[in-house]
Parts: structure tokens; sequence; C-alpha cells
């Protein structure tokens, strides 16, 4: 399972806010039915900056509220934490660094974390052994099929998303030209 405080730190790597901010980009990532609490969101906030990884201060706008914003130690930890998938990864691993690389990084780091989780994936198939088409069936060798079909299906979306321009892409291209 996916930490959260990982989780908001690549939020707080676009750029920083405070915990509302930062639990409203969280539901537009991975949608409303992942929502997670605002007090956990600033438990976990504050939790990360005696860490180190993220610092605060009073935030200008809304005198109650803190802004938040990653520190250089938060910065490679959250780098390193998008491109290091654990090697008993779950589909959420993938899923939640995909969706994450989609909406808050750069066009380079996106197509690192898509070329890592592929890796991954293909490593996984190669590992699963299927069995040879037309062999006797076993429950064993269906499980075996079912994880691989699962695994190619996940491949196959990967490499569907590697060859598209993301909205961040349109809005980035279109900041730089204003």
């Amino acid at each position: 399972m996916t930490a959260l405080g990982d989780v908001l730190l690549v939020l707080l790597a676009d750029r920083g806010g405070t915990a509302h901010d930062i639990q409203l980009r969280h539901a537009a990532t991975f949608g409303a039915d992942q929502r997670v609490d605002i007090s956990r969101v600033s438990w976990t906030l504050t939790r990360q900056e005696r860490l180190g990884f993220v610092r605060s201060a009073a935030s200008p706008t809304q005198a109650r509220q803190r802004r938040y914003e990653l520190t250089e130690e938060g910065a490679r930890r959250q780098r390193m934490w998008m491109l290091r998938v654990p090697a008993d990864f779950s589909a959420e691993d993938v899923r939640t660094r995909v969706l994450l690389a989609i909406e808050s990084t750069d066009r380079a780091t996106f197509e690192m974390v898509v070329s890592v989780c592929l890796a991954h994936l293909e490593l996984s198939r190669l590992r699963t052994n299927p069995g040879r088409p037309g062999a006797p069936l076993s429950a064993d060798s269906a499980r075996a099929e079912l994880t691989d079909a699962g695994l190619a299906a996940e491949v196959t979306w990967l490499q569907g998303l590697r060859t598209r321009a993301r909205q961040r892409d349109h809005a980035d291209q279109h900041a730089l030209g204003a």
C-alpha cells in the first residue's frame, strides 16, 4: 500500500499549498472515491515537517491555515520515491505513481516514471510463467494466466500513455509562449 506521506510530497513538489489545497489536488488526481480526510492530510503534513521534508508558514490569504512547501530533502525523497518501484509492487503502486506523474511532474519525469513502471511490469511478466497454450488446465496455471493477462493490460495501458500529450504539457507550452 502506498504511503500518503510520499504522495503528498509529490503533490507539494508541483506547487505548495495549504492542507485543504493538497486534499483537493489529491482528490482531483485519484478521484472522489479515494478522497482523504482533511485531518489525515494535516496530520501527515505535520509529520513530514517534523521529518524535515516539508516547511510551513502562515498562509497570507488564510490566516488560520498553514501553507506548506517542500524542502530540498523533501524534493530528493519525492523524486526517489517516484522512480523507485518496490520489488513487491502492486498494481496500486504503479497506478499511483503514473497518475501522480500525469498530474504533478514535468514531461521528463513523467516519461521516466512510465519507463520504470513498464520495466517492472515486463520483468514480472517474465516471472509469471503462465504455461503453454493448450496445456491441461489447473487452478495454478489459470491463476498464472490471469496474472499475466493483468500485467499485459497494464503494459498496454502504459505504452499508450507514454505517447500521449498530457493536459499539463499543453498548459506548460502555453505558459512558455505567453
